[in-house]
């Protein structure tokens, strides 16, 4: 492959206009989306030994973990829960309110399989807490015996089945444990509740207990005496519970007998006292028969003392009693109308004929009157009559009324004492319903007493297992593996996303606004050959000797990469770049080494160039040529002739060097002065190309003065050391002098991470 192996930097096209340098390979790269995946990549290419490191470790303690626990082994038991009848609870309106159906005994057999009080028993019948192996075949095993182990095959749990001690008799009562005693047994009751899982056959009222433990005979000797007790505990509940329910209930009816009969007996008293009929019914009730017939009487005697007094009233008023109809109600009366009237006829006959002075008509005048006053008497008499009778109706309605607000009183009060009987036979009702209630309950126990079959047996009793069930090792090393990988992956793209470092073309691009003129490879990149030489640089702190190595091998990267810097600065421009100032924002980043790489390769390209340290701060131009530093720029700015400081460089030819000279105590001054204006203009026209190594930037005045004197500044970014914020500060900084950039030189790139430089190296093997 040909060194002109474009594969360090990106493309590149002069601009007619301003005769800089366009990044042309930008607009052929790939999208953000497609940039952050491989910015994501390429960060855990580059973290691959820290993600090894992570998922190796990890791995490594999860697999060591896991072979020192203890084989687990299970053994379980099968429970028949046999379906009861539902049972619904009401209320006094006879609506459901609850209702206890099969899923309900069911669920609750289960809850009771894993109660602490049942674990209990389980713990003193077995001993538990006085058993060694109880807890301590659950700690982690040595890894050397449990390496054994997994390369021994394993004797059978029940050889050693008659060895065991016989699990000793308890004489505590489970129910009679005291707090203390119950404190003490929590651990062994916690341990058996880890292991113990209690499952329901789906489909079926079938249930399964097991239990998991590192001891598989004391696994089966749990699982066998807990189903036993809790068989037994449920046989004596249901015929403890059937017992007490009953002599409850015969308690309650015998109760209730006698508070009916006592309130049967309050009541009849109450009946006597209050003097109220024992049964009900027509006729049976004095009080409301009097007065109901009082209450009649009384109405007819207000009737006819009003008609009397109407009447008398009217006869009182009027002219003529007689015309009252009460008045003239007698025959005398009637007798003496009927005469006058046939007198008043006899009249108007004579009166036809003769005059009223008649003598026949006066006597019939005079007989008429008479009969008249008679009649007026009668009717005064009749008044008089009608007086009396008003008088005496109106005393016997008195007396009537009298008697009837008596009988009122006596029925009010046999009334409020009725109101209170009605509560007394309710109360009687309700004792009474309860009563039959209670007999009909008592009716049904004693027809369910008859079947006396358990509703829980076990089916299937537990054996001593043979084979082990856990742990799983396997699951949990994988897991660990995944897990660690997405650690180390995650690590991996966080440190590349808090990164703040220029590392990619990209980043230079985004971050500075300004091309990429080379990627410097860093020494590693090439061969495992050149570790020594970067571990010699890291110790000695800076590149000292090293600058012109690594040029020195026409075929390196680096060599390569340089010469890639040599064209992007010719070409950057239409006229061929004069002055050249090579600086960093910080110290460290390889400005000296590129200053010194860049003149090297513009001397070899035929150019006449002049290499100038004006680092005159911390100058080390004259320690890669192993020149003295006796005379040099400080010498020519205190007023030596400046051709008496130029010095060959022997190891490479059409290079001078300028060394810094002696320390002085102003240096920025001194570079900032007309000699050095001057200097640099002839010295512009002396050679082909002057280079300048300057300070870092970012610390120093230096690089910004002398940045207004040249044409172009090289800003030289260490991708691991300064920040994005350093590389923007300097670039704003010395573009607010006037100063112009050729572009940015991406040193000691480890190009073996990014995939999109991979064929570069290809070259070189």
């Amino acid at each position: 492959m040909s060194f002109a192996d474009n594969s360090l930097v990106p493309t590149y096209s002069v601009s007619s206009s301003n005769g800089r340098l366009t990044d042309l390979s930008l607009s052929t790269r790939p999208t953000n989306d497609d940039r952050e995946l491989r910015e994501y990549l390429s960060a855990i290419v580059e973290k691959k030994w820290l993600i090894l490191a992570i998922v190796l470790i990890a791995t490594a303690a999860v697999t060591l973990y896991t072979f020192r626990l203890p084989s687990v082994y299970e053994s379980s038991a099968t429970l028949r829960l046999d379906a009861k009848e539902s049972v619904f609870l009401q209320d006094s309106r006879g609506t459901v309110v609850h209702s206890f159906d099969n899923d309900d005994y069911q669920n609750t057999q289960i809850k009771l399989l894993s109660n602490p009080q049942l674990v209990r028993a389980v713990v003193l019948k077995l001993d538990l807490e006085h058993n060694p192996s109880f807890l301590r075949a659950s700690e982690p095993r040595g890894l050397l015996s449990q390496f054994r182990s997994v390369f021994t095959p394993q004797k059978p749990a029940t050889d050693n089945l008659n060895a065991r001690p016989a699990v000793p008799a308890t004489c505590e009562n489970v129910r009679e444990l005291t707090q203390a005693r119950i404190s003490e047994l929590e651990p062994y009751v916690s341990q058996v509740l880890a292991g113990l899982a209690v499952q329901p056959v789906d489909r079926t009222s079938l249930v399964s207990v097991s239990m998991t433990h590192a001891d598989p005979q004391l696994a089966m000797q749990i699982v066998d005496v807990l189903t036993k007790a809790f068989v037994s505990d449920s046989g004596d509940y249901e015929t403890n519970g059937s017992r007490e329910a009953a002599e409850t209930l015969g308690r309650q009816i015998a109760e209730l007998q006698m508070k009916i009969k006592a309130q049967e007996d309050a009541r009849l008293d109450y009946l006597k006292i209050h003097h109220l009929p024992l049964e009900k019914g027509e006729g049976r009730n004095l009080t409301t028969d009097r007065l109901g017939k009082l209450s009649g009487e009384l109405l007819d005697a207000e009737n006819d003392r009003t008609n009397l007094q109407t009447t008398l009233e009217a006869a009182r008023g009027a002219n003529d009693p007689s015309a009252v109809a009460n008045t003239s109600e007698t025959q005398q009366i009637q007798d003496l109308r009927k005469a006058i009237y046939q007198l008043q006829q006899k009249r108007a006959s004579l009166a036809e004929v003769y005059t009223s002075e008649w003598p026949e008509v006066k006597q019939v005048d005079a007989q008429i009157r008479q009969l008249r006053e008679q009649v007026s008497r009668s009717a005064h008499d009749s008044i008089s009559a009608l007086s009396s009778k008003l008088d005496a109706a109106a005393a016997r309605e008195g007396k009537l009324r009298q008697s009837y607000s008596e009988e009122q009183g006596a029925a009010n009060t046999q009334a409020q004492a009725e109101v209170q009987l009605v509560t007394l036979n309710q109360e009687i009702e309700t004792n009474r319903q309860v009563y039959n209630m209670l007999i009909q309950h008592q009716t049904e126990m004693q027809i369910s007493s008859l079947d006396k079959s358990n509703h829980v047996a076990i089916v299937t009793p537990p054996v001593i297992p043979t084979a082990a069930v856990g742990p799983p090792r396997l699951n949990k090393i994988i897991s660990a593996f995944v897990v660690s990988l997405i650690v180390g992956i995650g690590l991996a793209v966080l440190m590349k996303y808090f990164d703040r470092t220029l590392t990619s073309v990209e980043d230079v691009a985004k971050h500075t606004g300004l091309p990429a003129l080379a990627l410097i490879p860093a020494a590693n990149c090439n061969s495992w050959r050149s570790f020594p030489q970067k571990l010699w640089l890291r110790l000695r702190g800076h590149q000292r000797a090293s600058a012109l190595a690594l040029t020195s091998d026409l075929r390196s990267p680096a060599a390569e990469a340089y010469r890639h810097l040599r064209a992007a600065l010719l070409y950057s421009a239409t006229v061929s770049p004069k002055k050249i100032l090579v600086t960093s924002g910080g110290p460290f980043e390889g400005k000296t080494t590129t200053a010194i790489n860049t003149a090297v390769t513009l001397a070899q390209n035929g150019a006449q160039v002049l290499l100038i340290d004006c680092d005159l701060r911390r100058p080390q131009v004259h320690h890669h040529f192993d020149l003295p530093n006796s005379e040099g720029l400080t010498n020519y700015l205190s007023g030596q002739r400046v051709e008496s400081l130029i010095r060959p460089a022997d190891a490479c030819p059409n290079l001078s060097l300028i060394t810094a000279g002696p320390a002085v105590a102003n240096p920025a001054d001194l570079l900032g002065s007309t000699e050095m204006r001057s200097l640099l203009s002839s010295l512009g026209e002396s050679f082909d190309h002057v280079v300048i190594d300057s300070s870092p930037a970012s610390s120093f005045a230096d690089a910004s003065i002398i940045s207004t004197e040249v044409d172009g500044v090289v800003l030289v970014v260490h991708s691991e050391r300064n920040s994005r914020g350093v590389v923007k500060r300097v670039k704003e900084r010395l573009e607010a002098l006037g100063a112009s950039f050729y572009g940015v030189v991406l040193n000691d790139v480890d190009l073996s991470a990014d995939d999109y430089y991979s064929g570069y190296y290809s070259s070189y093997e």
